[in-house]
């Protein structure tokens, strides 16, 4: 299950066919009470709240926000204020012995060449915004696996990711490859670490390994809401006619982790 435990105003649920998985949204739905500011997420089904897409964006600017964003951040610096000041004073005839231009052209060629550093730095990174939105993972929907971009995968839904892959969104795991449902995942790129760290799946789902048990897999799951805790995670997850079980931070995959040595979940 897939969830954004770590912005302020979502969380996700999916599945994959390393692990399957639930893409979890949060909502400002409270659902039901038994956690504080829970968040309430449907599994196979249209949600009840319109949530959040699952794009990312690292971009300081954009084009229209690029002119009043770089000036502010350029004329915080008390240095560029006195340059300026003593540009535009030596503009006036009679209060500079220098030549009119000795301060304001040079202060000026230093500030086109940093605003070109800045274009640059940022179309990169927009770049690279745009190939993580557009990767795609296997995304169970309408009854079939489809290749879905990481930037639409939805609330609610179940994705499959393969072995040396990146986890597309925070997740929930229902099921995996493995005899005990249990997967290994490395989080280098979340705390250093570079030990594998073993996630288990939950009670509820652990059973499902063919697209039948998915097709028929139906409830609901109560999420915290989001926060910055990398370690800790409350939720409930109820099969439709069934019980409630908890999940734990043991079956939480938190985006930016990849699978290791797992064949799918």
């Amino acid at each position: 299950i897939h969830f954004y435990k770590r912005e302020p105003k979502f969380s996700r649920v999916q599945l994959s066919e390393d692990n399957l998985i639930m893409n979890l949204f949060s909502s400002e739905s409270a659902g039901h009470a038994k956690l504080p500011d829970t968040r309430r997420i449907l599994i196979n089904k249209d949600q009840l709240q319109k949530f959040k897409n699952n794009s990312i964006s690292t971009g300081k600017y954009t084009i229209i926000t690029f002119l009043p964003k770089f000036l502010y951040e350029q004329f915080r610096k008390y240095a560029n204020i006195f340059f300026l000041t003593i540009g535009l004073l030596q503009q006036i005839p009679g209060i500079s012995p220098t030549g009119r231009y000795v301060t304001l052209v040079p202060f000026l060629v230093i500030l086109a060449i940093t605003a070109i550093k800045e274009i640059v730095e940022d179309f990169k990174r927009h770049l690279e915004d745009g190939k993580i939105n557009n990767s795609k993972v296997k995304t169970f929907r309408n009854g079939e696996w489809l290749d879905v971009q990481w930037k639409s995968i939805c609330v609610g839904d179940i994705v499959m990711v393969m072995n040396d892959k990146f986890f597309p969104a925070d997740l929930v795991l229902l099921a995996s490859s493995e005899e005990e449902a249990q997967c290994y995942i490395e989080t280098a790129n979340l705390d250093g670490e570079t030990n594998l760290k073993i996630r288990s799946a939950n009670v509820t789902s652990k059973h499902i390994k063919d697209l039948q048990g998915l097709k028929n897999f139906f409830g609901e799951i109560e999420a915290e809401g989001p926060n910055k805790n990398l370690y800790d995670f409350t939720g409930n997850i109820t099969k439709k006619g069934g019980e409630t079980n908890p999940i734990g931070p043991s079956e939480i995959l938190l985006r930016g982790s990849k699978l290791r040595n797992t064949k799918w979940i």
